[in-house]
């Protein structure tokens, strides 16, 4: 089993931050990248209501792939927007600590994966009509294929894949509109920046 070393969970970091600081820019603004095919292709926007590319693969940090699949806004839930996303987890990359900007459900397709309770509450559905509440700080959930979660915005977590097999989870979330998908923070909830300059979209420690 592959483990991730310091050096690759701060490269993880940084490149969460550096996606998140291109978050409130517009899709059309940012500059096209060339794929190996040639052909233009545009950088990952992941703006709450702006989220591209749909129905396209592609690796959000090193062993982290991220497809979204579809969004739309609420007429229920002025200024919320419904995100349906799938994130595949490589054995030994780790999603740091971070939180979403509203309720996320999950369920793990599958694969093993482990999510890390840091600050909040969490509700953990596996089979049968019982549901757990998990409250305590530090509380790993280890989920099998068919079992999930739901928690709101003020829930700091980290999530990472369990054994050699990828750990491939649906997501489900209702965000609101215009803020970044993730921000990257301490254990506490505090965003963080690693000490790099401010960034549009970045909320500053």
């Amino acid at each position: 089993m592959r483990h991730v070393t310091i050096f690759s969970s701060l490269a993880a970091l940084v490149a969460v931050i550096a996606l998140t600081g291109a978050l409130a820019t517009p899709l059309a603004a940012q500059e096209p990248s060339a794929t190996a095919a040639g052909t233009s292709a545009a950088a990952p926007n992941f703006t709450v209501g702006q989220l591209a590319p749909l129905g396209q693969p592609f690796e959000a940090v090193p062993g982290i792939e991220v497809e979204f699949l579809n969004e739309g806004l609420s007429t229920q839930a002025p200024g919320q927007s419904l995100v349906l996303y799938r994130t595949t987890f490589l054995s030994g990359a780790e999603l740091p600590t971070h939180i979403h900007p509203g309720t996320t459900v999950s369920t793990v397709e599958s694969g093993t994966f482990s999510w890390t309770l840091q600050v909040g509450t969490v509700t953990v559905t596996r089979q049968g009509p019982t549901r757990e509440q998990v409250t305590e700080p530090g509380t790993e959930i280890v989920l099998h294929p068919g079992e999930g979660l739901a928690y709101n915005a003020d829930v700091v977590h980290t999530a990472h894949a369990v054994g050699d097999e990828p750990a491939v989870v649906l997501f489900t979330s209702l965000f609101t509109t215009g803020q970044p998908l993730l921000t990257v923070t301490n254990e506490h909830g505090t965003p963080v920046t690693m000490g790099t300059p401010a960034q549009d979209g970045i909320p500053q420690a």
